[in-house]
Formats: structure tokens, sequence, C-alpha cells
């Protein structure tokens, strides 16, 4: 609210659902988005000293190699903001990633110990906003898009994303639920508890909306039992929602700042705990007194902001939110279980998927599987290259960029300028020395 004050947006009054919905000529009871999707694939004790079965599939690996050098493309000029006229020894290190997945392709059949990796993108769901700039206000229909001043031909500001809508509604059908209601009007129902004692019975029509709703709701859940043998059904269907590119950005922009506030503590808590290392090689116990207090505070500034991120997403469905939208949190659902599918897809060409979370894959890769390199700079220096991230980010990039990004260049011509965005990234945690799935 603070950050709306600040920009000057209008807060809106606190959500309410509609007392009745409808789907289909059907009473909707319940309606909401599928959520993220968390799946344990294998169960067991995985240790990286343990030889695993691996089946590597011949076609997999063939298309790893033939996307080498886009990935590694990517991975320096997206990833490093480099040029490949940086890159001295590119030949070299191409060639010994391409020698490690021919070996891969043409030994498919495999029994090695396991690189036991966990692949998670990094703060997911913030990405997701900030990536394709999802903000409550921004999710319109076709209709206030239509009457929007910049609805000219060629417009580029209405981007369509898909999420999944998933409700539980009555059997009986819209007729049905007009006789039942009719039944109803001729009804009398008591008084309200708060009335005077002796108040007289109220009509159907005197009741408030909700409580009508109510009414009606269990008087066709006791009609779809009678007649239909069932209580509900469900559906789930994908829909598409329009996503405003040059709506006020105050949320997104909220979101950004945190993000990054919380990389900035994430990066002073990664030096503050090499300090305490050589502190401790040093045998400086002042130093080490210091250091792990610096350790838990900038650990407990970066925990709460990473809370505080995740609950962006999840405000958007609280009841009575003040910027509530089912479709903003079903977009961002829907393309973050793409993305860990997609993942899943490829880890099951190379190796072995072995638990699926919201946000990340835990597997089993080959040992023989390509690791870390590093690229040396003409200038001096190096880039380091994760090649598990590499192969997940660079398709990521291409299936996910938001290339209708708008940013409000002049206000009082309102120009926007458009460009690409994209801040989704595995990164690579491991590998592991064991992991037990119960």
């Amino acid at each position: 609210m603070v950050e709306a004050y600040n920009a000057n947006v209008a807060i809106p009054n606190k959500h309410a659902d509609p007392p009745e919905r409808m789907w289909d000529g059907h009473l909707v009871e319940t309606e909401t988005y599928v959520g993220g999707h968390v799946e344990a694939l294998e169960a067991g004790v995985f240790r990286s000293d343990i030889n695993m079965h691996f089946r590597i599939d011949p076609a997999g690996a063939q298309q790893l190699i033939d996307e080498l050098d886009r990935a590694l493309r990517f991975s320096i000029e997206v990833e490093g903001k480099l040029t490949m006229e940086d890159i001295e020894n590119y030949d070299e290190v191409r060639g010994q990633i391409a020698a490690c997945l021919e070996d891969l392709r043409d030994t498919p059949l495999r029994n090695e110990p396991p690189l036991l990796y966990h692949l998670d993108v990094a703060a997911m769901y913030p990405n997701i906003i900030l990536t394709n700039r999802l903000q409550p206000d921004a999710i319109v229909d076709e209709a206030t898009c239509a009457s929007c001043d910049f609805n000219v031909p060629g417009k580029t500001c209405d981007r369509r994303m898909p999420w999944l809508w998933r409700g539980e509604f009555f059997p009986p059908k819209r007729s049905e639920v007009a006789m039942l209601r009719r039944r109803l009007q001729g009804e009398l129902f008591p008084a309200d508890a708060r009335s005077s004692a002796g108040a007289p019975m109220r009509t159907f029509d005197q009741l408030t909306p909700d409580a009508q709703a109510a009414e009606l709701r269990t008087r066709v859940a006791d009609y779809s039992k009678k007649v239909y043998h069932r209580l509900r059904e469900t559906r789930v269907e994908e829909r598409t929602a329009l996503v405003c590119q040059r709506e006020n950005p105050f949320y997104v922009d909220t979101v950004r700042n945190f993000r990054d506030r919380r990389y900035v503590y994430k990066g002073l808590l990664k030096k503050e705990k090499r300090g305490l290392d050589n502190a401790t090689a040093a045998g400086d116990s002042t130093l080490v007194a210091a250091g792990k207090k610096l350790v838990v505070l900038y650990d407990s500034l970066q925990l709460a902001h990473k809370c505080i991120l995740n609950s962006f997403y999840g405000y958007v469905m609280r009841k009575g939110a003040r910027w509530h939208s089912l479709e903003m949190a079903g977009i961002v659902c829907l393309t973050g279980s793409r993305i860990i599918q997609m993942a899943r897809k490829r880890v099951e060409q190379l190796g072995r998927p072995l638990e699926l979370d919201t946000d990340g894959i835990w597997c089993a890769l080959p040992r023989t599987f390509p690791e870390n390199y590093s690229f040396k700079l003409r200038k001096g220096g190096s880039f380091a290259v994760s090649y598990p991230c590499t192969m997940l980010n660079h398709l990521v990039f291409d299936s996910f960029t938001n290339h209708q990004y708008q940013d409000l260049v002049d206000r009082d011509t309102l120009s926007y300028e458009t460009h690409s965005e994209n801040s989704i990234f595995f990164e690579v945690d491991g590998p592991y020395r064991a992991m037990i799935l119960p």
C-alpha cells in the first residue's frame, strides 16, 4: 500500500467473491487454479560412491551436441555479458564437453557412481512475475483492452498467457437450478439472529445475497444427491489471460526492489562466510566471534526477504486482498510447472530424475556427465560455466522470454520502449554426497 501511495495509485477495496458463480450452465461451488506440482519419482538411499544404472537416450545426447554452440553462446553472451571475441579457449572447452556427450551417446547403458544435483530456479515465482510484468491490475479483459487509448493496429502491449482453471460444480443444469430457486422464493425463512424476539419470518427475496446463495447451494446439493447420486463434479480447463504491458508497474517494481535487496544480502552472506573461514583458519577468536554474528545477521535478512518475495505471489489469492487476481496466480503456477516439466524431460534423457519440487528438480546424472568448465578471457581472468545449468537455461530463455515487455520512457507523450526480458534461470546445488527419499 505504501508503494501504491508513492506511485499515486488508487488503493482498491478489499476483494469479495461474488455470491454465485456459474460455469457452462452449472452452479459453481468452488473455483481456483491448478497450483505447483510436487512428486517423488524414486525412493531409496542414493549415494555418490555407490554405482547406479543409467539408460541414456542417444537421441537426447545427440540433441545436446547439436545445441552445444547455442547453449555456450547463451551462457557467454547472456549470462556472462561477454562477447565470443572475449573468449580465448572456446574450441578447447567445447571439445571437452562434446567428447563427454559423444561418449554418453555411444555407450547408453552405464553403471557408474552418480552426480546428485538439485537444479532449481532462483526465486522462480518472483522472477516469473518480473519477466512477464505480472500484477493484479494488469490482468484485463477484451472489453477493457478494446476501449484502451493504446488499442491501435499492430499493438504489442497485450501479452496473452495461459493458466489452468479448476472448478467444482454441482451436476444440475441451469434450468434445474432455476426451478430450485423458484421453490425457495415460495418459502419462508427464520428471522435474522440479530432481530428482536418475535420478528416475522422472511421471504427468500428478503435474505441477503450471501444468505440466498447459501440456501441455494444447500438445496442444490441435496437435489444432486437424490437425482444424480453424486454431490459435485470437477473440471480443469486451460484459459488465456490478457496481461497489459503498459499498466503502472508499482507492483512489479516493489517485487524487483525486494529481489535485488535479497541478492545484496546473499552476496554479503557469502562474503562473510569466506571471512569467517579465513578467521577460523588463522585462529583469530575475535574475528571469528564477529564473523559468526554477521553471518547470522545477513542470513536472517536474506531469509526474511525470501519470505516476503514469495508472499507477493500468495497475496493475490488471499481472501480480502486489495490486489486480488486468480488469473495472475494461475499464470505464475502454470509457467513454473511447465519450466520444471521441461527440465524433467531433459534429465530423463540423460539421467534419472528423483524428485520434482515446485521450483526445482533433484536428479542423478552419470559421473561422466560434463560438469564445470572455465573459459579464459583474452583480457585476463576467467568465466566459469556449469553445464548442467547451461543446458537448461538456454531452453528457458528460448521458450519463456517476454519479447513484449514495455517501459514508459516519456510521461508527456506516453511513449513506451519495448524490449525482451527474462530473469528466470536455473542454478545448481551440489553435487551432494547422498540423498535419502523415503
